[in-house]
């Protein structure tokens, strides 16, 4: 497998290109094959739009590893129920740059304070790269992979995650399920050939905690073995042709979610 890798803007990275990145692996893994074409290959899919959630990431990502970026990839206007507002969202778009609130900004500040005073994440963030883009090729199914690190620091991979639930480590555990990290992290790894991939999280409210993970054995497993499942789906559907939805096999059994059953049984 070559890895290369380059420094580009996230608009370039994100045109597509028929590489395959942790996020489109993601999607193949959840909802399977007829969502995956219709997000990311259906010619007549809706335009996708950004969410405050979203934008508050980019900004907080900008602030704590590209500060000298802010300014010119954000402009601070006033809020979007005004005239004043919306035109100066305008203009910020016109601009080309990213509209957001004085208050997104004073947050993400918070949260990039937080950072860089808690010693243990500092010591990552002390000498490194910010947003690199990589290529690769996976040799079982021949796909172009890629991938957008958030920080790279000798051969350690640091990827920025806000949680508004806090960053106790049951709580991330549970994000790192219902989100599928597990599978990014593996996808990293292979697209880059870097070393080690860690998570330094950071809550998105008061009191800001901050975090450091990296997945034991078990959960890169699953990862691994997610990811492998859902770049063969890829392959294998684009080889056919064909992106089967769940109901092409017609009425199927369905049961519940070992969770939602009673952990004592009747008598």
């Amino acid at each position: 497998m070559t890895q290369g890798s380059v420094q580009i803007s996230n608009e370039q990275y994100h045109k597509p290109d028929g590489a395959i990145s942790s996020t489109m692996a993601k999607t193949m893994h959840k909802f399977g094959p007829w969502a995956f074409w219709n997000t990311y290959y259906n010619p007549n899919r809706p335009e996708r739009k950004t969410s405050p959630a979203l934008t508050l990431g980019s900004l907080t990502h900008c602030a704590v590893l590209e500060p000298d970026e802010l300014k010119k990839q954000f402009m601070v206007v006033s809020s979007r129920a005004t005239k004043k507002g919306k035109e100066e969202a305008k203009q910020a778009k016109d601009e080309g740059l990213t509209a957001v609130t004085q208050s997104d900004l004073d947050l993400a500040l918070a949260m990039r304070d937080a950072v860089y005073a808690d010693k243990q994440a500092k010591l990552f963030l002390e000498s490194g790269a910010a947003e690199k883009s990589w290529w690769s090729v996976d040799d079982a199914t021949g796909l172009d992979i890629k991938a957008r690190t958030d920080w790279v620091t000798k051969r350690t991979i640091v990827d920025l995650k806000t949680s508004r639930s806090g960053a106790a480590p049951d709580e991330f555990s549970k994000a790192v399920a219902n989100f599928g990290y597990h599978i990014q992290a593996e996808h990293y790894l292979q697209t880059t050939g870097l070393d080690r991939f860690v998570f330094l999280v950071v809550q998105s409210e008061f009191p800001f905690e901050v975090a450091l993970y990296e997945l034991d054995k078990a959960a890169m497993d699953e990862g691994a073995r997610a990811r492998r499942k859902a770049l063969d789906q890829i392959s294998e559907c684009q080889i056919a042709d064909h992106w089967p939805g769940h109901s092409e096999t017609g009425v199927q059994s369905l049961s519940l979610p070992r969770w939602a059953f009673s952990k004592t049984t009747p008598n």
